[in-house]
């Protein structure tokens, strides 16, 4: 609480929200200052600032000591940005996973947002304090993003000291002049305000106006769609066909009923606190938010109907509670008209790009089953399950490549994994399964079948050499199954397989050997290597997305001890199972393509011999 004498006399006039919230702290004092900066700084949107530049004015009118609102300030700053930070940091990544898409928060936006504060989260983590809606959740985004303790602690007090020190200043000269400061600023943040939103609509109307041709000619290198793009769209596509009309929904702008019910309590909350703060709090103008957000959910149909009915709240609002000047009501009019001008615009360009790819999705779905064969597979030999995602989730394809084959020597398998990212990686697993589909049928041998692919890889480096693209490599194990008990191999680098059989999970034992595309450089001579699955027994195939995984403390994914603890799956579930283990494990995050495959034999017998085998699978 204030001192007695402080609530006498002495204190200034306050304009706006400083004058409804100067009781708050005249009865409270400092414990209040703690904490709405408290709140305002760790995810909660408090009107922390406000309190800290009215304290400030306190200070300076002799109410509160100066020394003391500054610590208490920049001690509940520092400590609310480490709140969000742990927030972020403990549950900010399982909540992206779960509920980043309902607002627009895909797995690539949430990658590149890692990569921009690996660079620029300093900067961020000080700067945010100034801007509202940053500074409550710089912390949040921070821990979310992975941003190391240490670092973030030192701009977290760079931040709040900059923050705290440059607002309480501003707070404590301007005294009992805090009325004609506040008004000046606000004055001039209006027409601030009016100019970028004037500049945005220009801006964005001469984008869209202009035309594609237009448009193309502003930018110096204009962006092809990749082949990440076009498949993520036919992956979507497929996953939304298997699992049904649920699954659809998820991508579909939210239902009529709902937007009304929400615009329509969105436009309750803001009038009641408008007529809790009176005339000069304008709290009605954040309704202005409402199309922005359905700009990027909804139909063009509901951001317009969005539009008009802000534009139309805020007006009879402006009547009722009328600002200062007639220069006011008409800088409000013009603002909101100007915002919700440029949400629509902005649903419509989304809208058509959302057009141009779903057109995209039927080409993209026939490239997506040339590349990766569907699972599950089933021949007269095996029954094979499998999990397969890209580290990017705009990327249907990346660097692990798989595919089975019911050929007249038995079933072959293959799974592998090319050295680096990108299309070029993509290339050249194109290049090993279009060998593996033709050499799996027409050679006897399975070492033939892995000097095929060794051919491959070594003629697709050739020509990446000549276009001046960097050579790859790729680690791969080419399987054989029939009705014997015994499985052929041939590792060629990649990882040793797993087997699950009487509750136990342990590595194949098989030489490594080395992988395609070195093949010439070591001299090493293909050999074919075996061991037993047995009829209840369960061939895990793995790629370094499941080992390389690491926990906070960079531990490995233990596989044997998870592959035992998850032995009581089905092969049907067994893949889901450890992607998800996986994922739990590293706190979300991916570090590589990650593909899991469950192979079991089929307990059908089959006639022996290749002559009496038909033949079936990739051609």
């Amino acid at each position: 609480m204030l001192p007695a004498a402080a609530s006498a006399a002495g204190t200034p006039a306050l304009p706006g929200p400083l004058a409804a919230l100067a009781p708050l702290l005249e009865q409270y004092g400092y414990p209040a200052l703690a904490l709405f900066v408290l709140l305002d700084n760790c995810g909660i949107p408090a009107p922390g600032q406000t309190v800290l530049v009215l304290a400030a004015v306190f200070a300076g009118t002799g109410h509160l000591e100066f020394a003391a609102v500054v610590a208490i300030a920049f001690a509940a700053a520092v400590l609310g940005n480490t709140l969000g930070h742990l927030i972020g940091a403990t549950g900010g990544r399982a909540f992206v996973h779960r509920w980043g898409r309902y607002v627009l928060l895909t797995p690539e936006r949430t990658a590149r947002a890692e990569v921009f504060f690996e660079r620029h989260g300093g900067q961020v983590v000080t700067v945010a304090r100034f801007v509202d809606g940053l500074r409550q959740t710089s912390g949040i985004i921070a821990g979310t993003t992975g941003m190391p303790w240490p670092r973030f602690q030192v701009f977290n007090v760079l931040g709040a000291a900059l923050w705290v020190g440059v607002w309480s200043a501003v707070g404590y000269l301007a005294g009992s002049h805090v009325g004609t400061v506040w008004r000046t600023a606000v004055r001039y943040q209006l027409w601030l305000l009016l100019a970028l939103g004037v500049l945005a609509v220009l801006l964005t109307a001469r984008h869209l106006l202009r035309g594609p041709r237009g448009r193309a000619r502003l930018r110096p290198a204009a962006r092809p769609v990749s082949l990440e793009t076009i498949t993520w769209e036919a992956r979507m596509a497929e996953v939304g066909t298997r699992r049904g009309p649920r699954s659809e929904e998820a991508h579909r702008a939210p239902a009529n009923r709902t937007v009304v019910l929400a615009v329509l309590g969105a436009t309750a909350v803001a009038l009641g606190a408008q007529a809790v703060g009176g005339t000069s709090a304008r709290l009605v103008l954040l309704l202005v938010f409402v199309p922005a957000l359905l700009a990027g959910l909804g139909t063009l149909a509901q951001t317009v109907g969005a539009a008009i009915w802000v534009t139309g709240v805020i007006i009879v609002s402006s009547v009722y509670f009328p600002p200062e000047s007639i220069n006011g009501r008409a800088l409000t009019l013009a603002t909101v008209v100007g915002a919700s001008v440029v949400a629509v615009l902005l649903c419509a360009r989304r809208v058509r790009r959302e057009r141009e790819l779903h057109r995209m999705r039927q080409s993209a779905v026939a490239l997506q089953r040339q590349l990766l064969r569907p699972l599950p597979a089933l021949t007269p030999d095996v029954l094979l399950h499998g999990r397969y995602r890209p580290i990017e989730e705009d990327a249907m394809v990346g660097g692990d490549l798989y595919d089975i084959a019911d050929t007249p020597y038995g079933t072959r398998i293959v799974i592998g994994d090319v050295q680096g990212k990108g299309l070029p990686a993509i290339g050249t697993g194109f290049a090993v399964l279009g060998a593996f589909r033709e050499a799996a049928f027409r050679e006897p041998a399975l070492t033939d079948v892995a000097l095929a692919l060794e051919a491959a890889v070594t003629r697709h480096n050739a020509y990446a050499a000549q276009s001046g693209e960097a050579e790859r490599f790729v680690t791969a194990t080419v399987f054989c199954l029939d009705r014997t008990a015994a499985v052929q191999a041939v590792n060629c680098g990649h990882l040793a397989p797993y087997l699950l059989a009487d509750g136990a999970a342990e590595a194949v034992p098989l030489a490594p050997g080395v992988p395609l595309g070195l093949a010439d450089l070591a001299g090493e001579v293909r050999t074919v290597q075996w061991f037993d699955l047995p009829a209840d027994g369960t061939l895990v195939l793995l790629t370094d997305g499941v080992t390389e995984a690491q926990d906070g403390t960079g531990a490995f994914y233990p596989v044997e001890q998870r592959l035992r603890a998850l032995g009581d799956r089905t092969p049907d579930r067994l893949p889901e199972a450890v992607d998800e283990d996986v994922l739990r494990y590293s706190r979300g995050r991916r570090r590589d393509d990650l593909t899991v495959l469950a192979l079991r034999r089929n307990p059908v017998a089959r006639p022996a011999g290749p002559a009496s085998r038909g033949v079936s699978g990739n051609p």
